[in-house]
């Protein structure tokens, strides 16, 4: 035995001194328990929070990470451990063929913070490096003590609420967070002065039952047919929906979420002093609903402000602006009325105010189009923007089509559906029609749709006894009142 002592020496010194066996291959990538390290807990107070993952080498060599690092850095709300080490970044991390080792990630969260501080959802990444190929895994946080509805878990899915006939009524000072398509049905949804609603959007894949995949903006309100929403903020305390992200730079991004949607034949909805901003499309209006608008801005959306597929709209003192396409659509007719409102479409070239009384469900061919009636008559109200035309009409003869502006300021040059004259004459009564924005309105540059001391729609409205007051609930002269959703105050 003390004979072969030396050997197993000499062997264990060897073995020793061999070099391990790396792999250089580009396609060797990592594996991860999960994708996504998310924290699910909703802070009320300041606390933290730990997760694990395992970080898989399955190859038949070893593995050695360059680095391991938040995207982040020293500004982030999450902090790693990798092995039993703490730090910032980790480099030469080594895992054997057919091993594993264990990350560990925490966060901090103090939902008492302001939301530029600690916003609705803290995201990041854990970044890897390797064989010159990145990989990482998601993290994701609560900061807010909010009302996660109707789950954290509903991100990408569709959520059916049967109200049974009864009220959901949204009054908690606490700010509603939406995740998720989430259907209303067979109900009234109220919503309280002073809400706060934030809709957790974002691009989601769908796969259907033939493995076809789809994407899509996730993060929707729908108001089914047998239901209805009743959304009455006050002049003080408007009830907001918009985005979770509500730091200085998202401000006025667009796109964040879907839309709010009000399916077809459902009646009965109202926006009173309602802000609906950054998403995709502001307001979706179905087939026979009815929607009144009272006092409400609706601004920086991707797409549209509102499109209303012959639905029956009423609006008076709304403010539309910094659309990406068009601020209001009409199509496939229906019936639409416009009071002291203002439609700011700058930042592309499509008109503020699209009407049409047909659609075509193949754009290509346009043989079978899908007509219906239209209504449509705005009274004191601003059309303008940086297109040549701010008004645009294409219309079907098999069907009626009626539209009248009274006392609207409107940018027109081309009206489409006639000459300038044979417009003016058939169409309008009183209106100013101009190229020159040059005084309209207080600083377009930063979205201030105020009147300019020398705007040239001061005074040339009608009086319309019911509506005494503006947008900023100013009161409006009783004579000789403003074009637009402001009354301008010296």
């Amino acid at each position: 035995m003390q004979k072969l002592l030396p050997l197993f020496i000499l062997l264990i010194m060897w073995m020793s001194c061999t070099k391990e066996d790396f792999t250089t291959d580009p396609g060797d990538r990592l594996s991860f328990s999960t994708d996504t390290i998310s924290f699910d807990t909703v802070f009320t107070t300041l606390g933290s929070a730990t997760h694990l993952i395992k970080i898989y080498n399955t190859h038949s060599k070893s593995i050695e990470i360059s680095s391991i690092q938040i995207k982040s850095g020293v500004n982030s709300k999450f902090r790693i451990n990798v092995d039993g080490l703490a730090g910032e970044k980790f480099e030469h991390v080594q895992i054997r063929a057919k091993d594993s080792i264990y990350l560990f990630c925490e966060v901090t969260v103090d939902p008492d913070q302001n939301v530029s501080e600690s916003p609705f959802v803290i995201t990041d990444e854990i970044v890897f490096i390797t064989n010159n190929n990145s990989q990482s895994v998601v993290l994701e946080a609560w900061g807010q003590n909010a009302n996660y509805f109707p789950a954290k878990s509903n991100k990408g899915k569709v959520y059916e609420l049967d109200l049974q006939g009864k009220e959901l009524i949204w009054n908690d000072p606490k700010p509603y967070i939406l995740y998720g398509i989430v259907l209303i049905k067979n109900g009234t949804l109220r919503i309280s002065a002073g809400s706060k609603i934030h809709v957790y959007g974002g691009i989601t894949k769908y796969q259907d039952s033939l493995s076809n995949s789809f994407y899509y903006n996730d993060g929707r309100l729908i108001i089914g047919s047998d239901a209805r929403i009743l959304a009455e903020g006050t002049f003080d305390r408007p009830i907001v929906f918009q985005g979770v992200r509500l730091e200085e730079e998202y401000r006025d991004v667009s796109g964040q979420w879907s839309t709010i949607s009000i399916a077809g034949e459902s009646s009965g909805n109202l926006f009173r002093n309602v802000k609906i901003l950054n998403n995709q499309i502001g307001l979706t209006i179905d087939s026979l609903a009815s929607c009144d608008l009272i006092n409400c801005t609706i601004a920086n959306n991707s797409s549209y402000g509102m499109y209303c597929n012959a639905g029956v709209v009423y609006g008076e003192n709304c403010l539309f602006h910094s659309q990406g396409q068009n601020s209001l659509v009409v199509e496939t007719g229906g019936s639409v009325s416009f009071q002291y409102s203002t439609f700011a479409n700058f930042g592309n070239t499509e008109s503020a105010l699209f009407l049409s009384n047909f659609r075509c469900p193949d754009p290509t061919d346009c043989k079978f189009p899908i007509i219906g009636e239209v209504n449509a008559e705005f009274n004191n109200c601003i059309f303008s923007g940086g297109d040549r035309d701010e008004f645009i009409f294409k219309k079907n003869e098999s069907v009626g089509y009626f539209i009248h502006f009274r006392n609207c300021f409107m940018k027109l040059n081309d009206p489409v559906i006639a000459k300038l004259d044979e417009f003016k004459t058939s169409y309008t009564q009183d209106c100013i029609f101009s190229s020159q924005l040059d005084h309209l309105f207080k600083d377009i540059s930063k979205a201030d749709f105020h009147l300019d001391t020398l705007s040239q729609v001061e005074g040339k409205a009608f009086p319309i006894s019911s509506i005494d007051k503006d947008l900023d609930n100013q009161l409006r002269d009783s004579g000789k009142p403003d074009i637009g959703c402001f009354e301008y105050i010296d």
